[in-house]
């Protein structure tokens, strides 16, 4: 029902999947072989992936479209706004949870071998989308306070399921032997700093504390906003480097050796 909040969600949404598109095609060692990324949509995530960002953009253009010259009559039809914002969101979860899949793939890296790594990516994705929209509306100077506390609201409860689920996501590789490393180097190893500092400190408890204690002051709610969305680049930080390959096990494998002569 609050338009600026939609408005500030297609601003943001598809030019940003967009640009990490592109980021990704820089990424790669040959980009001018990344169409073949769509052959494999029966089998691989990484294609499945592809066609999810694409379609993303692509109603995401559709819907912002909606308010530009010479489409602006489309806006008088609300059931076409409807099935816009089914679709664009449909594709904007799928989007936030595909990479958990691509990960779990990997079957080479047992800390990502999980299927809660996407629910991790989704609960994680929606609370920068919030805060990111949270601060799109604050800096933008929004008349909306009422929308602005429902996103406040919303985001204190998705960061108390997020924290939830990195408990149990961090809890169970560290039942499993050949993923334990991977969650002591979080704990505390090499990326302690970056686990407890940017994404249980900076990412999740200022936002929370601050969304709780201050939601009607503006700049506590900007400092909220940046922390958050820091913290989302940095849980996907160590995510990504705390994999630790699995040992090759040789237990059984018999290596006959001969006796060195004198």
């Amino acid at each position: 029902e609050s338009e600026e909040v939609i408005l500030a969600g297609m601003i943001l949404g598809a030019p940003l999947v967009l640009i990490g598109s592109l980021l990704l095609l820089s990424d790669l060692g040959r980009p001018r072989v990344a169409y073949r990324a769509i052959s494999k949509h029966d089998k691989a995530w990484i294609s499945r992936g592809t066609f999810i960002l694409t379609l993303f953009i692509i109603f995401g253009a559709f819907q912002f479209g909606t308010y530009l010259w010479p489409f602006q009559w489309l806006k008088e039809h609300p059931t076409l706004h409807l099935v816009l914002n089914t679709i664009h969101g449909i594709f904007g979860v799928l989007t936030l949870i595909y990479t958990g899949f691509l990960f779990d793939t990997t079957r080479s890296i047992p800390f990502w071998s999980t299927p809660i790594l996407p629910l991790l990516f989704l609960v994680s994705g929606l609370s920068t989308g919030l805060l990111a929209i949270l601060l799109t509306l604050l800096v933008s100077g929004s008349s909306n306070p009422q929308g602005i506390t429902l996103l406040t609201q919303f985001d204190v409860l998705v960061i108390l399921f997020e924290a939830l689920i990195i408990f149990l996501y961090l809890h169970g590789m560290h039942e499993v032997t050949a993923a334990r490393a991977s969650a002591q180097r979080l704990l505390k190893g090499d990326l302690s700093i970056p686990f407890w500092i940017g994404v249980i400190l900076i990412g999740l408890f200022i936002p929370f504390l601050f969304e709780m204690m201050w939601r009607e002051k503006f700049l506590a709610m900007v400092v909220a906003s940046l922390c958050g969305l820091m913290g989302g680049v940095y849980i996907r930080y160590v995510i990504v480097s705390g994999a630790v390959k699995e040992p090759i096990h040789t237990e059984g494998v018999f290596i006959p050796i001969s006796p060195r002569p004198e």
